[in-house]
């Protein structure tokens, strides 16, 4: 089964970004201010904000991997929500202080070329963050996790920042633009605040039960349809719970079904459910009767009624 297999890469994942991340962060600092390259820098922070997503994501595993209580009955998942909402706000403020520094920089005038050091370690980023990208992003995808997804998107853009700042020291030296590398550094704090607004913004979605997309809730159905004895699907609930997604819905069976044969349909839908949508953590089904078979059953209700000389309250219910 591919998902417990991934679950080793999961449990791994945080520590190899760790160490990558740190080794990257502190090189490209290092270089970047030895040889003058302000992108390069600001490509180090990139890394260094990724240090801090991996911790989280260590942290996270150990929390959100608890088992249900009475305190905590949809479990600890929401966790890594929190975190990436964390994550989020300290990027905002450290994208703003890069902008505010690159832009001081640029108005200043007093521009230089960086020397090509700079150039060789951000095609070594390129390379390396490429591949931790690759590798996150097979793990979010098998586990679902929202943090993971988090760190695998860090990593592309990590990549695509250290290639912005490749063309910027190429532009400086070999084009009479020195200025190039400080709007790159400039242009990768706009970048930082477009992903920071993302990732809060997924987080808020998450903490606040946002439902599953559209497409997710027209596969329930179709899957609930297919089951033999659903007769109709009547409302669909889901909500994220970290890596899974919790499922509730009622389902229109025959009327004249035995209330133990009515639970039977109600559980091959929960196991129809959970083998055909990814990453289920907990399904609920609820069975009533078939609602055409509600009208027939008001309309008699109002005749017997009628008969008896008895008259119903309002919603023709007894």
């Amino acid at each position: 089964m591919r998902y417990s297999k991934c679950v080793v890469c999961y449990e791994g994942v945080g520590w190899i970004g760790f160490g990558s991340n740190l080794v990257l962060s502190v090189l490209k600092l290092f270089v970047g201010a030895l040889s003058g390259s302000h992108a390069l820098v600001a490509d180090g922070l990139y890394s260094a904000k990724d240090v801090v997503t991996s911790v989280i994501i260590i942290v996270g595993l150990k929390v959100s991997k608890k088992p249900l209580d009475q305190e905590h009955p949809f479990g600890h998942g929401k966790v890594e929500f929190l975190l990436a909402l964390a994550i989020s706000l300290v990027l905002l403020v450290v994208t703003g202080l890069l902008f505010y520094f690159s832009a001081g920089n640029l108005l200043e005038g007093n521009h230089n070329a960086p020397h090509l050091i700079a150039l060789w370690t951000a095609l070594l980023s390129v390379a390396i963050n490429w591949f931790l990208h690759r590798y996150t992003h097979c793990v979010s995808t098998e586990i679902n996790s929202p943090v993971v997804e988090l760190l695998s998107k860090h990593h592309l853009a990590d990549g695509f920042s250290s290639l912005a700042v490749a063309f910027g020291i190429v532009g400086a030296h070999y084009l009479g633009l020195p200025w190039l590398d400080t709007v790159v550094a400039m242009l990768e704090s706009v970048h930082l605040i477009y992903l920071a607004g993302d990732i809060f913004w997924n987080a808020f979605r998450g903490l606040m039960d946002a439902a599953a997309p559209r497409k997710v809730i027209e596969t329930i159905r179709k899957e609930a349809l297919q089951v033999p004895g659903v007769m109709d699907v009547g409302e669909v609930r889901t909500r994220q719970v970290g890596q899974e997604l919790w499922i509730n819905l009622i389902i229109g069976v025959d009327p004249e079904l035995t209330l133990v044969r009515a639970k039977a349909v109600a559980m091959r839908v929960e196991d129809t459910l959970v083998g055909a949508i990814p990453h289920v953590g907990d399904v609920g089904v609820q069975f009533r009767s078939h609602q055409e078979s509600d009208v027939v059953f008001k309309k008699l209700r109002e005749e017997s009624s009628a008969a008896l000389g008895l008259s119903l309250p309002k919603g023709g219910k007894p």
